[in-house]
């Protein structure tokens, strides 16, 4: 999977680079074979989401629930 179309979006350098960043992070994903791969991206107040197949749902759903605690901790300081 390739992440490509995100570089229609983006309007300012700013954009540019995560999207460089997200680019070199997916080609790596193809060249070595990361298991999992789920990315969220904000851009204009528009949500995309960018993911390599999800073979263990439940997995993946434990590490969004880490991830959740994880923020809502950093939040309270």
């Amino acid at each position: 999977m390739t992440v490509t179309n995100l570089t229609e979006i983006v309007t300012d350098k700013r954009k540019s680079e995560v999207v460089d960043i997200l680019q070199k992070a997916m080609d790596k994903v193809q060249n070595d074979g990361a298991s999992n791969v789920l990315i969220l991206l904000k851009t204009d107040g528009v949500y995309s989401r960018f993911s390599t197949s999800i073979d263990d749902v439940m997995e993946v759903i434990a590490q969004l629930e880490v991830h959740k605690y994880d923020i809502l901790m950093r939040m309270q300081n």
